[in-house]
């Protein structure tokens, strides 16, 4: 529904309450929980931290420069940061308040969508991508099937860490993977005008 603001302002209040499909796989989550699952988890989720972003994406930054890869290098933080921004303004836009109950890792601000899972795809996915451009063989294959599993891994975590739902979860991967084709398409674009 709508509701104005004391500014007029419009937000929209999108998936107030759990929906059925969160239900399901919230109980199928907690079904397996157990303390080793917990720590591993933890783990897990820091893994698509802000910080943890910060820092690959410098590195990765660097790296590519080094190889004299300056588009690939470039498009890697634009897709980040765009990433980080379109997500950060839909969830001002849908205000989703997280679950209720306890979480059992740190998160601030709004549910929807997923910020870990958003960045995830996005960042990692495109790694994946100049990992598979640059080279095809079962080595590549293997560390793309690999960081992968990280990125389905980072979103369920958070699921199992009770800070989002699973449709949080699902529309951030959804809206990582749109700008993650976006940013790969215009890399595409730029290289074959300029290179």
């Amino acid at each position: 529904m709508f509701v104005t603001g004391s500014q007029g302002a419009i937000v929209l209040h999108y998936f107030s309450d759990e929906l059925y499909f969160d239900q399901i796989v919230k109980n199928a989550i907690n079904s397996i929980a157990n303390p080793a699952l917990d720590s591993f988890m933890a783990f897990i989720t820091n893994l698509g931290a802000p910080v943890t972003f910060y820092i690959l994406a410098a590195v990765g930054f660097v790296y590519l420069i080094s190889k004299q890869k300056i588009p690939e290098g470039i498009f890697l933080l634009l897709c980040i940061f765009t990433s980080w921004g379109v997500m950060n303004s839909l969830k001002l836009l849908f205000m989703r308040a997280r679950p209720a109950g306890e979480p059992l890792t740190y998160a601030v601000g709004y549910s929807f969508p997923s910020g870990h899972a958003t960045l995830a795809m996005a960042f990692y996915g495109f790694i994946i991508y100049l990992i598979m451009s640059a080279n095809k063989n079962s080595r590549t294959k293997w560390l793309s099937g690999f960081i992968a599993a990280l990125i389905f891994l980072i979103g369920i975590s958070r699921i199992y860490l009770n800070v989002h739902y699973a449709t949080d979860v699902l529309a951030g991967f959804i809206l990582g993977s749109i700008l993650l084709g976006t940013f790969i398409i215009l890399l595409r674009y730029f290289k074959s005008r300029l290179f």
